[in-house]
């Protein structure tokens, strides 16, 4: 798919590649051609889409083209990448969980709850067992180890999702009250998230940009196969 965009100006031109990329099919890639240089729009849209696409830049004759995907189709970059695709993977079963719950399919819900347990508990043997293992916090003169924090709100989501889990499985099952404890648990997933990639992710980050590159490719490699 060719967008050319030559035409607009800056101020115009976030507008139009959010239109022209927000339902880009799975597996294609949009070739955006602009005049000035795209890096800005992409990323606020890309913001707006949660993450969502990845591009490459190109500029011939003065004409600049970006080759963007959807995330999902190209490899992660890096752990953080991948560790944040699982995040947004992980936040649309729950949401599934909830509103199949909230349109009374227990069944599909109780399923996509499942999933859902099994892939957290992936997440976390990554960034317990491994990450937080490998690159610990650096010690602060006051206030809370953000690693250590995150751990203990590792345990505490994941109780609550197998107490869920075993609530959708009882055969007298009340789809209001297991509506609430998942609206609950909603919220207290999102602040531990948006915690977790401002605090304990840019750790991890520096901590891999001063490794070795075949360090941070076997790393990556062995995430990978976790959350597989």
């Amino acid at each position: 798919m060719d967008l050319d965009l030559t035409a607009l100006t800056d101020s115009r031109l976030a507008a139009a590649v959010y239109e022209a990329l927000k339902d880009l099919p799975p597996g294609e890639e949009a070739r955006v051609h602009c005049s000035d240089n795209p890096e800005l729009a992409l990323k606020s849209v890309n913001l707006q889409l949660r993450d969502g696409l990845r591009w490459q830049l190109e500029r011939q004759d003065g004409v600049w083209m970006a080759r963007v995907r959807r995330t999902e189709d190209v490899p992660p970059r890096d752990v953080p990448d991948a560790l944040l695709r699982d995040h947004r993977r992980l936040d649309k079963l729950f949401a599934q969980a909830i509103h199949l719950t909230d349109a009374g399919q227990m069944e599909a819900a109780e399923a996509s709850l499942a999933a859902f347990v099994a892939g957290i508990d992936k997440h976390f043997r990554v960034e317990n067992d491994v990450l937080a293992a490998a690159i610990p916090a650096p010690p602060r003169a006051a206030g809370a180890n953000p690693v250590a924090e995150m751990v203990r709100e590792h345990g505490e989501i994941l109780d609550q999702a197998r107490m869920i889990a075993a609530g959708f499985a009882e055969e007298e099952r009340d789809a209001d009250t297991l509506g609430a404890l998942l609206a609950i648990l909603a919220g207290y997933l999102a602040k531990h998230e948006q915690r977790e990639e401002a605090q304990v992710f840019p750790l991890w980050q520096g901590a891999l940009a001063r490794a070795s590159e075949r360090d941070r490719e076997a790393l990556l490699k062995r995430v990978l196969e976790i959350l597989a």
